[in-house]
């Protein structure tokens, strides 16, 4: 029976089957967030325990099909797959209460991060340079903790809603990280202190440019070396 459930398990037909159940349940979790008529609703919900049970007989596929049991449960990615299907066997009233329960049922998406060696690739390689990249993180607090100080300290008087302190400083330098309408807080400190822009500009450079890039290329290092 091993070796017929292997092969099932194995076979690219089946996979394909079960990346288009995955989306599918995707679909099904977003139509469930509007207004629908009473009648799609039941029938979506009726969708949804038929793949829950394809989800089931999957994972049993999966483990039957494994040669040693207990190998099965040496891969982190096929616990993560049984605690995801486990979730979904949780019986949800229709009740506010229980709607923890009913948002945990959106990480059945996260399926697909298992089913497809190349998300799967992309997620080992995020959690290799775990250790690299908190240096990196450990750095760039360390860059806006002396620019949101800076900041504080120059600009407090002028504009107190976003450089009042420590606190609210570091708030504005991450608006300015991220690049959102950051000419808005510039600009205003600009027609006050001609200076400004040189503050400005250096943190953007070294945080948002250098250190991003940085961080960007401890990830590409480790994908490169995995597939080497």
């Amino acid at each position: 029976m091993t070796p017929y459930f292997s092969k099932i398990k194995d076979n690219r037909i089946f996979q394909f089957c079960v990346v288009n159940i995955i989306i599918l349940n995707a679909v099904l979790i977003g139509a469930t967030t509007y207004n629908l008529d009473p009648l799609f609703l039941e029938i979506i919900n009726y969708l949804d325990y038929g793949i829950t049970v394809f989800f089931v007989v999957e994972i049993l596929i999966r483990f039957i099909g494994e040669q040693k049991k207990s190998d099965f449960f040496k891969s982190g990615w096929n616990i993560f797959d049984t605690i995801i299907v486990a979730i979904s066997l949780v019986p949800i009233p229709n009740n506010s209460s229980f709607l923890v329960l009913r948002l945990l049922r959106v990480f059945r998406v996260l399926r697909l991060i298992s089913v497809i060696p190349e998300l799967k690739q992309i997620i080992e390689a995020i959690l290799q340079s775990i250790r690299r990249v908190f240096f990196v993180s450990l750095l760039l607090f360390i860059i806006l903790y002396i620019y949101a100080t800076m900041g504080a300290i120059l600009f407090s008087e002028d504009d107190s809603s976003r450089w009042g302190d420590l606190g609210i400083s570091l708030i504005t330098l991450f608006q300015v990280l991220t690049l959102s309408s950051w000419e808005t807080v510039m600009l205003p400190l600009q027609e006050i202190y001609w200076w400004s822009w040189i503050y400005f500009f250096s943190f953007i450079i070294i945080c948002a440019i250098t250190i991003l890039n940085l961080v960007i290329a401890i990830l590409v290092d480790v994908v490169i070396q995995k597939k080497l």
